[in-house]
């Protein structure tokens, strides 16, 4: 039998630990994707932040949540703009930009519709106009379902989450009927979300009954820190596996 030279042994082991360790950097890498968590969201100033300091808002809140319990790097695509209404949410999608996040996300949030009351209330909150509030309720429907549909076919597998409106008009100040008014939005949100697959309405109404307004809004509509605080730890749990 021909001897095996000491020159190949040595040459064939350091084969083997290159090929050893070009497959462990090739598995690192690819596990390293995995751990990415991709989000979008979309809305209007309660996305984009405003009324916290950091702009952290709600969707940070969540952010950070599920990057605590995941283990794994979460990266979050903010597309919320503040005072956008659901028919600008829907030109917004005609956006290289946000498609292709849309593209690449495993969760998007929506959190539209309060800018269509306000705008189809024009302002008033102390007397609201029943037949403009309903026709910017079936608008907001029919843009929602849109929006929805352009979600999907642009991503077939990412859990849509859509967030409902929370009732800010509270007070002697208020209409009595601004809390009949916000559920019946709401039940128009449910609606346009039952017509998606993959996709979970989250209600936000709960959120700020019976509080002391001062503690949890930095002004007449939006959140302050802790207000998006608590509004984040909800929709986290709600989207908890």
């Amino acid at each position: 039998m021909r001897k095996v030279s000491k020159k190949w042994l040595i040459g064939g082991a350091i084969l083997a630990i290159l090929l050893f360790a070009i497959f462990q950097a090739g598995k690192t890498e690819g596990s390293n994707k995995i751990k990415t968590i991709k989000i979008v969201a979309l809305g209007d100033s309660l996305t984009y932040g405003v009324g916290d300091p950091s702009k952290t808002g709600y969707i940070g809140v969540v952010r950070q949540n599920i990057q605590k319990q995941t283990g794994r790097n979460v990266i979050v695509n903010n597309f919320g703009i503040s005072g956008q209404r659901s028919d600008q949410l829907l030109r917004q999608l005609d956006n290289g930009v946000v498609i292709k996040a849309l593209k690449q996300a495993e969760y998007v949030f929506v959190f539209i519709g309060t800018n269509d009351f306000r705008h189809a209330a024009g302002w008033n909150f102390r007397q609201l106009p029943e037949q403009p509030l309903l026709l910017g309720k079936e608008k907001l429907q029919n843009n929602l379902s849109k929006t929805l549909s352009v979600i999907r076919d642009n991503n077939s597998f990412a859990q849509v989450y859509v967030l409902g409106l929370y009732n800010p008009y509270f007070g002697e100040e208020y209409d009595k009927k601004a809390p009949e008014s916000i559920r019946s939005w709401n039940e128009a949100i449910i609606e346009a979300s039952k017509e998606s697959t993959l996709t979970k309405y989250i209600s936000t109404y709960e959120l700020y009954e019976n509080i002391d307004k001062e503690m949890y809004f930095a002004d007449s509509l939006h959140p302050n820190r802790r207000g998006y605080y608590k509004m984040g730890n909800w929709v986290y749990n709600q989207w908890k596996p």
